[in-house]
């Protein structure tokens, strides 16, 4: 802590004030920091005691080792004994934040253990509770933490790769404070449960800040919370790491190296899209010509340097059609839309392609070929959209295996029979799967890669998209023109021991889709 503290609560006495802050304490005269630095801020962790003598109207703080203490002169002795109660619970705070699991990544059995204890303890915390349930969230690279409401208590949930794994249970109405807390960090209502509400805090963790997004909505039970956390440490912004194959690879970067056109992204929520985009844009940062680049968000999930992002606020009629007309006034070459999803935003983003701008969208459809279905289903011409896009990219997100316990094996016969795969087939493939360890928390799997396919808007595929083609015809001249599919790709994966034929099944479904 440097300086005075930038938010806090102040003590004013005859001559100085005590600005009381969460990340210390400050000793100012007339606001102004003492020159000398022993009177100047302290942590927390050097406070040895705070103490109101009986009968005087002061305060004072003593330190650990030889520096001298601070006395408060000229205060009420209410407004002593609340100053010594609030450094006492922050003293309290700071020494049990040195327990590990703010330092370190806990297992998910240590983790359940240190919530248990701090929330079954004589005078439960829900400060430290929340602050301990955010940071290991972050240390388990969680994506979302549930705080779901079981109606005698709380269970605790993360999003882990993709799967849900049970954290921990917060018994009767500590979880509620816990909540309560978690609200008031975000800048949410805490009175008012009733309603659904959005919030945003940012988390100091490891020299880097995390951004994390707070929702509350109640149920039959109480009232739900869910926090969607955005870590840069996790944030993919290389193209190389996404996990494309140097063919596919090679031949994306063309795409976006042109000018102009429509390149459209498709798959599920999470499929990691939005990664997709900004990795994107982050190449095209990199060309030796600049290009002027701008965003319309919902939210901004993370902020790019040289970029003009804008977030979409329905609440004051800021929506992706408005923000994008906007936009196109402000001289843009590349823009990314986060989403189209309604036929006056697909007819701007359309005609942005067509009159020379770059634009980066997604598009929700079954599959690659199915995204010009969905356009021409909004409304727009034909024409149009064989005219605009340029490619679209159909992406899903499978696990790794962990490579701390990964060892070769081979699947069973049922496995093989429902991918439509013999066993002389994977005969020399590199089949790998984990055996479960402390490092992946006995899952076998630790971090996640994309597997896509990309199709290129080639001259056949434009007549086709022109002619109103079905699907399944469209499909068929992709298949012909040697485009690999997702199912193909992610065999690419299975066979190299990325992943396993079981995580593909699950993702996936099977070849026919």
């Amino acid at each position: 802590m440097t300086g005075a503290p930038e938010q806090g609560d102040i003590l004013a006495g005859s001559e100085y004030e005590l600005h009381i802050a969460p990340q210390g304490l400050a000793l100012t005269r007339g606001g102004v920091v003492l020159a000398d630095p022993a009177f100047q801020t302290a942590t927390y962790e050097e406070i040895a005691g705070v103490e109101v003598p009986v009968g005087r109207r002061q305060l004072q703080v003593r330190f650990s080792g030889d520096r001298a203490a601070w006395t408060i002169a000229g205060v009420s002795r209410p407004e002593a004994l609340w100053a010594q109660t609030t450094i006492e619970q922050a003293v309290q705070q700071a020494q049990m934040r040195k327990r590990s699991g703010f330092s370190e990544r806990l297992s998910a059995q240590q983790l359940s253990q240190s919530i248990d204890e701090l929330a079954t303890s004589p005078a439960p915390d829900p400060v430290v509770l929340a602050d301990l349930i955010l940071t290991q969230a972050v240390q388990h690279r969680a994506t979302d933490v549930h705080m779901q409401p079981t109606g005698d208590g709380y269970a605790l949930r993360f999003r882990m790769d993709g799967e849900l794994v049970q954290a921990g249970r917060i018994a009767g109405g500590v979880g509620e404070r816990v909540v309560a807390r978690m609200k008031v960090m975000a800048g949410m209502k805490t009175y008012t449960r009733n309603i659904a509400q959005n919030g945003r805090l940012v988390l100091p963790v490891e020299q880097r800040t995390v951004d994390i997004r707070l929702t509350s909505l109640p149920t039959v039970r109480g009232e739900k919370l869910t926090a969607r956390l955005f870590d840069p440490a996790t944030a993919l912004l290389d193209l190389k790491a996404l996990g494309m194959e140097a063919g596919v690879l090679e031949r994306y970067k063309r795409i976006i190296s042109r000018p102009r056109g429509c390149i459209l992204l498709t798959g599920p929520a999470g499929s990691g899209k939005t990664t997709t985009m900004y990795a994107s844009l982050e190449h095209i940062k990199s060309e030796p010509e600049p290009r002027s680049i701008s965003t319309v968000e919902e939210p901004v999930e993370f902020e790019l340097a040289d970029v003009d992002q804008t977030e979409v606020n329905r609440a004051v009629g800021l929506d992706f059609a408005n923000c994008l007309r906007t936009v196109l006034r402000q001289d843009p070459q590349v823009i990314m839309v986060g989403e189209i999803r309604d036929p006056e935003t697909a007819g701007i983003a359309v005609q942005a392609g067509l009159t020379g701008h770059l634009v980066f969208s997604t598009v929700h459809a079954p599959s690659a070929a199915g995204v010009f279905a969905r356009l021409t289903e909004m409304g727009l011409e034909p024409y149009l959209v064989a005219s605009s896009v340029t490619a679209v990219v159909a992406q899903r997100l499978v696990r790794k295996v962990c490579p701390s316990c990964a060892e070769p094996y081979h699947p069973s016969g049922g496995e093989l029979d429902a991918a439509g795969l013999s066993s002389e087939q994977v005969v020399g493939w590199g089949l790998k799967r984990g055996r479960g360890c402390a490092a992946c928390d006995q899952t076998g799997y630790a971090g996640r890669t994309g597997v896509f396919e990309l199709l290129p808007v080639t001259l056949k595929l434009r007549e086709a998209i022109i002619e109103r083609r079905t699907v399944p015809e469209i499909e068929g001249l992709v298949t012909a023109e040697g485009i690999e599919s997702l199912w193909q790709a992610g065999l690419e994966k299975v066979r190299s021991g990325v992943t396993t034929l079981s995580e593909l099944m699950s993702v996936l479904g099977g070849p026919e889709v």
